[in-house]
């Protein structure tokens, strides 16, 4: 075995800067010592990438327009290239892949991973020789250039929806309160509000917050991803802000007690109703959140990063390259530095 490969990636945003794909992709198998090409999802650029690298492996995130299965078998069938089905799934925010056509996938790609446990199970009958699990994660590494700053109120992150808008407006008279994402701007509310911002100024916004407030998933994109919000896993905002240690507050679903566990790495509520009582007392006991915070920076760079999920994905064909866990969050002292600030 080899202690590294060259891998193609392709799929919407791979090769876009501030695509999350990158960060769970691209970045963390270049954290590892890998070679990574990523090409636009296109056929004459599939095929390119291929005869022009060589690679061992091509990574494909299916979503819509990515080229058919059929067509990836054949290109990589010729160039000699394990091919990948790399499944993100229903997520709470943002595109996602369709797991109803797994039995097809299995059919064509050499290897296809999910990203949740239950799917995994669905599936396994039909061989896990072919089927992997890849949970979500988060890159610690790109998200260490945040600026420190003393830690000031909280941040609501989630789409606006009527829902949404009821759980703001009964906490916009709090100081310091941030809201992030689609729909905000042109409300009549009492408070900040921001775009979907780039990686490092979100770190920086979530490093600056005493709590992360993650809103249901709005009922346009339960629609989308035909998954209730009680199906769905973590943002991928509550991964970001426990690199950072500032702690989140989610609705109590199955899939939180599988990443952190509720009441000490993360807290939970269980309507939205509850939140204009709520947030103010987490709000008024910083040590508590501070404490919180620092268990999720804890658990989150031990067990939820994406350089470990590829690392354990890929030692079928590499040798085990150790990389020094302080060299991935060697940010853990202006970590600590941001608690103490709060």
């Amino acid at each position: 075995m080899a202690p590294t490969m060259r891998i193609v990636v392709t799929g919407y945003g791979v090769d876009v800067s501030e695509s999350p794909l990158r960060s769970q992709i691209a970045e963390p198998l270049r954290f590892l010592g890998h070679e990574v090409i990523a090409v636009a999802p296109t056929s004459a650029a599939i095929k390119w990438g291929l005869n022009r690298y060589c690679p061992e492996m091509l990574v494909v995130v299916p979503a819509a327009g990515v080229p058919d299965r059929n067509e990836i078998r054949m290109l990589t069938a010729a160039s000699e290239t394990v091919a990948v089905c790399l499944h993100t799934g229903p997520s709470l925010q943002g595109a996602t892949t369709d797991l109803s056509v797994l039995d097809d996938d299995l059919r064509e790609y050499d290897l296809v991973a999910v990203p949740d446990l239950q799917t995994f199970d669905e599936y396994e009958d039909l061989g896990t020789f072919r089927l992997s699990l890849l949970e979500p994660a988060v890159h610690p590494p790109a998200l260490m250039n945040f600026v420190p700053s003393e830690r000031r109120g909280i941040v609501v992150v989630g789409d606006s929806d009527p829902g949404n808008i009821d759980v703001v407006l009964n906490i916009d008279h709090l100081d310091d309160v941030v809201v992030m994402g689609e729909g905000w701007t042109d409300l009549p509310l009492e408070v900040s509000t921001v775009d979907n911002l780039p990686l490092p100024e979100r770190a920086t916004l979530f490093a600056g917050a005493h709590l992360l407030v993650e809103l249901p998933a709005s009922l346009a994109h339960q629609s989308a991803v035909k998954k209730s919000v009680f199906e769905l896993g973590l943002s991928t905002a509550v991964y970001e802000a426990a690199v950072v240690g500032t702690p989140s507050l989610v609705q109590a679903r199955p899939a939180v007690e599988h990443v952190l566990e509720p009441g000490q790495e993360i807290i939970t509520f269980q309507s939205t109703s509850d939140l204009g009582q709520l947030i103010p007392l987490l709000l008024a006991d910083h040590q508590e959140t501070t404490e919180i915070g620092e268990a999720a920076w804890s658990r989150v760079t031990a067990d939820h990063t994406w350089a470990q999920r590829w690392r354990s994905f890929l030692e079928p064909w590499v040798d085990d390259v150790e990389v020094d866990r302080a060299e991935e969050v060697s940010y853990l002292g202006e970590v600590q530095v941001l608690s103490q600030a709060g």
